[in-house]
């Protein structure tokens, strides 16, 4: 049976009759509900999270297991009375931020989150801003990695949490680490922790209220309307997306997860926004108007059009009259307009350039918000306060940047790392080369290889992944 999601008509939808009602950044929308929206809401959709918890939460009431099952109820995964109190039994550590360089702060740093961010302790971290008492909270399976995301800084502005960090900085905040005991804990307890605190009207820099167990696991497509508020259909895999919708492989990887609209009208992610809500089209009815759209764009020449902006950024030599900006219909207009100057620019590669804001000889090229909707921005904030945690988990182990453990004598012990008696470890192949270089040993990728492969000695040192 084919997984089919129905469509409100639009006299019926709430969101797309009114779309100020799309305050999904917010979600006080929830509030101006009337109470027929409500019955509608709780007989053709049996399980909406986010406007129980929002509910929940404004209502006061102490959460217990049965309030998390019944908000996670969809995600299959749930909480007994005496495992949240186990759970909220978990002792923290408050941390100071900065962190700094003092070798105090980064052990109890590496003592709650782990000492490598390939291996660690899995948990809920809460950040606290010290004027307001606003509060953010986030779990991870990997801490470590997870806190290195935000102590760096090199994050994207997006959400509300993440902006004001870049701006107040991090001694703005107080950091909380609640690190999950393994023998009593799963990973997944750690969500229902993450939950538990979601719940509290104190964590209001989390756009979300309701954790996504599976948004971290990339499987599956969705396809919303522009606004996120309309789920058209959930499919399983690409695969699955091709032989239903006729959408190839290739061009869902291009548009999952970009904001970039598919035929001017879908959004393709790889997560469930709760918010949505399910449509009553039926599949074939969705694909005829995939199709007629498809048909329209080929009968008009403007299949893949998107209307861009490209702006004329200064000290640019080919258009004498810069800072300015001008719009065109399409990449391909703006193509064929750069290629008049003997500039030439595959499309992929302008889209790449446009996706990173990467300028091609000081011109820089945008998606015009013409073709986005009004409140696209907010829609934004949604998708991007999914995608943050996917991207701060997403650095793959492998052998090149999988960390090395090198015994010696000539270590000492007891360091200011926190290392044990005659050993140092080193985050990575290049980094361990990088060190033996700095004391004069000559120590090649292959060398390296070979002994961390036969565990035999090399100038008095033993070399072991770590």
């Amino acid at each position: 049976m084919h997984n089919i999601i129905n469509r409100n008509s639009k006299n019926n939808n709430p969101f797309l009759s009114n779309p100020r009602l799309i305050n999904i950044a917010s979600l006080h929308f929830f509030k101006s509900f009337s109470t027929s929206v409500i019955l509608l809401s709780a007989n053709k959709h049996s399980h909406h999270p986010e406007y129980f918890a929002v509910e929940h939460i404004n209502s006061g009431k102490p959460t217990t297991s049965s309030v998390i099952n019944k908000i996670l109820l969809n995600q299959n995964i749930s909480v007994s009375d005496f495992k949240l109190k186990e759970l909220l039994k978990v002792k923290s550590v408050e941390i100071d931020l900065p962190i700094g360089s003092t070798t105090e702060g980064k052990n109890i740093l590496f003592e709650f989150t782990g000492k490598s961010k390939y291996k660690g302790f899995f948990g809920v971290y809460i950040f606290i801003h010290k004027n307001t008492g606003n509060k953010y909270v986030g779990s991870s399976n990997l801490l470590r990695r997870r806190i290195d995301y935000y102590l760096k800084g090199d994050f994207p502005l997006m959400g509300k949490f993440l902006p004001l960090l870049k701006k107040d900085g991090l001694e703005a905040f107080k950091l909380k680490i609640f690190k999950l005991d393994s023998s009593k804990f799963s990973i997944q307890d750690a969500l229902i922790l993450e939950q538990y605190y979601l719940l509290n009207k104190e964590f209001n820099l989390n756009t979300l209220r309701v954790v996504n167990v599976g948004s971290s696991k990339g499987q599956g497509v969705y396809v919303y309307d522009l606004t996120c508020s309309t789920l058209y259909y959930h499919a399983k895999s690409k695969i699955e997306l091709k032989r239903l919708l006729k959408i190839h492989t290739e061009t869902s990887t291009k548009y999952i997860d970009s904001k970039i609209p598919y035929l001017n009208k879908f959004l393709l992610l790889s997560y469930l926004i709760p918010t949505s809500l399910p449509s009553n089209l039926s599949l074939q009815e969705l694909l005829e108007i995939m199709q007629k759209e498809r048909q329209n764009m080929y009968t008009l020449g403007t299949r893949r059009s998107i209307p861009v902006l490209l702006e004329i950024k200064k000290g640019n030599t080919f258009v004498p009259s810069s800072p300015n900006t001008l719009n065109f219909d399409s990449l391909t207009s703006c193509i064929e307009y750069l290629r008049g100057f003997g500039l030439i620019i595959k499309r992929d590669t302008l889209s790449k350039y446009i996706k990173s804001g990467k300028e091609f000889h000081n011109f820089l090229c945008k998606y015009s918000d013409k073709a986005l909707p009004h409140n696209f921005e907010n829609v934004g904030l949604i998708i991007d306060e999914y995608k943050k945690s996917k991207d701060a988990d997403s650095l793959k182990v492998n052998k090149k940047n999988k960390p090395v453990l090198v015994i010696g004598e000539n270590f000492k012990a007891n360091d200011n790392m926190g290392h044990k008696e005659g050993s140092k470890e080193f985050e990575s192949i290049t980094d361990t080369i990088k060190y033996f270089d700095s004391i004069n040993i000559k120590l090649d990728r292959k060398t390296l290889y070979l002994h961390l492969k036969d565990g035999k000695s090399y100038k008095g040192y033993y070399f072991y992944y770590k």
